[in-house]
């Protein structure tokens, strides 16, 4: 017999149930990792005043430069305060579409394989009514970059921290701003990009640092700005995922008749809070066990940094880091110096005299700017050498003997 044949109605509804079907055992892609960098990539960072600001700071790039110890990496800061998704600050003395080529400009010629994108807060003054305005321009900037090929990592704007009046009331502007971050999440969503939602993240770690019974100092300095403090904090959320467990630093000592001696070049920490008492994210501990009765004291390199008892040994202490942290503060200022003269060599103060409208007066002096160029490669070696653990030897000593 021939097979039955269906209505149209009925085929139709065949295929949605199939499609149903498909849909619902599909697996969704998860997004990719953030920080998931190679040797040789050349991370820039591009976007507004979140961005500019860790130059001055430069403890999201040291965490990550620390969190990659044996990847060859640069990094370059193109941010710019106040600037939007069409490059609106960029444009100086132009239209406002002057801007937007710059900013593509800016970008294609530093060569990005990574490009983190930190746009949001100064667009988000538009308000609901500028979202749609938004997301246009954040795609044009993406599609005029694309041939780049770079990975990109997209960063939701941070929310408007409460601050004592005269400042305003920030709930109506998180509202837009949590607008805004959806519209980035989406836009890496469709686009297969790295997404770090900042604004649910710093929000969370702002509630955990208020319900504190001493309280705690504000992360910006307006509400919307980082302070010094601010920027730390950043850098250590744990949805950045930038350090180590610190659980896993306890180093267990069987004491001899021989003096305890040991050599480690353990892996560096964070960056050191500029807040004295906050909070540390890496912990380090000796435990030695079978020390004759008496007070010992530990010598990092010949130097003296904690004397305890016998008992007080076993039980496990936390061992200062000083020489390690020593290191991780001159990478800092390293980086710090690195960007700085990047800074002079991509947007120097008097621009408009070298390579704008007025060039005809101070233009000669054009020449000057690629001289940065070699400070700019003497800091990244420099910053090469500091981002590798280095061997310190380790001793522990009776108290009479610390001295010698």
């Amino acid at each position: 017999m021939p097979a039955a044949r269906l209505s149209p109605a009925r085929t139709l509804l065949a295929g949605l149930l199939i499609l149903a079907a498909t849909a619902s055992t599909a697996v969704a892609k998860p997004p990719p990792p953030p920080w998931d960098f190679h040797s040789g990539d050349r991370v820039v960072l591009v976007g507004d005043t979140f961005i500019e600001r860790d130059q001055r700071y430069g403890y999201l790039e040291t965490s990550l430069t620390l969190a990659n110890p044996d990847k060859d990496l640069t990094f370059r800061n193109l941010g710019w305060s106040g600037d939007t998704v069409r490059g609106l600050s960029r444009a100086g003395f132009d239209p406002p579409e002057a801007g937007f080529r710059e900013l593509k400009r800016q970008v294609t010629d530093a060569k990005p394989t990574v490009l983190v994108v930190g746009y949001g807060m100064a667009d988000s003054f538009d308000g609901e009514a500028g979202l749609s305005r938004f997301v246009e321009g954040y795609n044009a900037f993406l599609d005029a970059v694309a041939p780049l090929k770079a990975r990109l990592v997209l960063l939701s704007p941070l929310p408007h921290e409460t601050m004592p009046p005269p400042l305003p009331d920030p709930s109506a502007h998180n509202r837009d701003l949590r607008l805004y971050a959806d519209a980035v999440r989406k836009i890496a969503e469709e686009r297969d990009a790295a997404f770090v939602d900042l604004f649910d993240a710093f929000a969370k770690d702002r509630a955990r640092l208020e319900s504190r019974p001493t309280g705690s100092a504000p992360d910006t300095d307006d509400g919307i700005h980082l302070t010094e403090l601010g920027s730390w904090r950043l850098a250590n959320l744990p949805v950045l995922g930038l350090n180590p467990d610190p659980s896993s630093h306890t180093k267990v000592v069987t004491a001899g008749d021989a003096p305890v001696r040991y050599v480690a070049a353990g892996p560096l920490p964070p960056p050191a809070s500029p807040q004295k008492g906050e909070d540390s994210a890496d912990a380090r501990k000796l435990k030695v066990e079978k020390l004759k009765p008496g007070r010992y004291t530990l010598k990092i390199d010949g130097r003296a940094v904690a004397t305890k008892t016998d008992a007080e040994w076993a039980a496990g202490q936390t061992i200062p880091i000083v020489p390690e942290a020593e290191q991780v503060e001159k990478l800092r200022a390293a980086i710090n110096a690195k960007n700085l003269l990047f800074f002079y060599r991509w947007r120097p103060q008097n621009i408009t005299y070298l390579f704008g409208f007025r060039k005809h007066e101070q233009g000669r002096n054009a020449v000057e700017i690629p001289q940065f160029d070699p400070l700019v490669d003497a800091k990244e070696k420099e910053i090469a050498a500091l981002r590798k653990p280095v061997p310190h030897t380790y001793e522990l000593v009776p108290e009479s003997e610390a001295s010698r």
